[in-house]
């Protein structure tokens, strides 16, 4: 005879498998910490107080400095290698594109940095051959900032000059050093770059991939690119690509509003949708395995493309794959851990993916480890 003690032991060892299933993520508490970048080796870098720190479980959280004479730094990811890459000011060169004008030695001045052990500023470039009429006496004055950096430390960012009026991509190798490539009007921004040296992001208001000197236009979800439809955040060394695009589906305002989407290496683009009761969403990485993160709700901030901040969407942070579509990560940690999760920012070919949230409505960082890395 059932009674009401095997009854509830019953129904208590069956439910072990549902919260097993559900809690798919593993939560470590960074801090502070507002994590930008991840690599294969669970190494963090993000910011506190406007300057960059490194995370790791063995060493714990290191700040990466600042440049000589410099009041900031602002990390922006981490390859496998563990070198940063990143934005920040202090004395810095610029080195003259224009046989007419020398290298400027400036005092303070925004530029991209690497991190291995140390500290080192990258300088700029300038002025740029498509905007004759800048005088080269505000060279010192242009911030230049650091998006990604790959497994062969090439980096790519974009500068802008005249309040923002002109934006160039930028690219930096070891071999080369720092060179500024398409036009500046309307601006272009380089955002990603893959271990296969391929480039993504914004021109003339629509999602753009470079290769080997050739540049595509990947158009959006309307179909065109008359004005701001569509941008790439990520691109993985299998060439899928992840951003957002304009789209007029379901929009309760009546306007357009904007999507997450991802590109098939031939092309092909899939809108992501949105979670449940939201009208926006944005991709923000994509790894490997084609497993993409981002962001859903109701605000879409695209005025922040200019400066070092682009575009983002407020709301919650996504999973999405291809066999189970978009998920709310915060359906997929512990549900009594006092964790709200509000942005995802990187994910590894793990599926590590740090972000920011609070913990007992305070500000932290986080670090979600999947219990298992293949069952997405």
């Amino acid at each position: 005879m059932w009674t009401k003690g095997i009854f509830a032991a019953s129904l208590f060892v069956c439910l072990i498998p549902a919260v097993t299933v559900a809690q798919i993520y593993t939560v470590t508490d960074l801090g502070p910490l507002s994590p930008t970048g991840l690599n294969s080796w669970a190494q963090v870098v993000g910011d506190y107080n406007g300057h960059a720190y490194i995370w790791d479980r063995r060493g714990g959280v290191r700040p990466l400095g600042t440049l000589p004479g410099g009041t900031f730094s602002n990390a922006a990811a981490i390859n496998d290698l563990g070198v940063v890459t990143g934005t920040a000011d202090g004395q810095g060169t610029v080195v003259s594109l224009d046989p007419g004008w020398p290298s400027q030695e400036c005092s303070d001045l925004v530029q991209p940095f690497t991190w291995k052990q140390q500290i080192q500023g990258l300088g700029t470039v300038g002025p740029a051959s498509d905007v004759e009429f800048i005088e080269p006496q505000i060279a010192c004055d242009s911030p230049f900032y650091a998006a990604a950096i790959n497994d062969l430390a090439q980096i790519v960012g974009y500068t802008s000059v005249l309040s923002d009026d002109y934006a160039w991509a930028l690219l930096w190798t070891k071999s080369n050093g720092m060179s500024l490539f398409g036009t500046s009007f309307p601006p272009i921004f380089a955002t990603a770059i893959s271990n296969t040296g391929e480039m993504v992001g914004i021109s003339a208001g629509c999602a753009t991939y470079w290769k080997n000197g050739v540049t595509t236009q990947l158009g959006g979800l309307p179909g065109s690119c008359d004005g701001f439809l569509s941008g790439a955040n990520s691109v993985n060394d299998l060439g899928q690509i992840a951003g957002w695009s304009e789209t007029a589906a379901n929009c309760p305002s009546g306007n357009d509003c904007f999507h997450a989407v991802t590109w098939s290496k031939n092309g092909t683009i899939t809108d992501l949708g949105t979670l449940p009761g939201d009208a926006e969403s944005l991709a923000t990485k994509v790894n490997f395995f084609g497993l993409i993160i981002g962001s859903s709700g109701n605000t879409f901030d695209a005025a922040s493309i200019f400066g070092q901040k682009l575009p983002e969407v407020v709301g919650r942070p996504f999973i999405w794959s291809e066999s189970k579509g978009i998920r709310d990560l915060n359906t997929l940690i512990r549900g009594n851990s006092g964790w709200v999760l509000n942005s995802a920012t990187d994910i590894n070919i793990w599926g590590q993916i740090v972000g920011e949230g609070t913990l007992k409505g305070q500000p932290h960082g986080f670090l979600l480890t999947p219990r298992n890395p293949f069952r997405f």
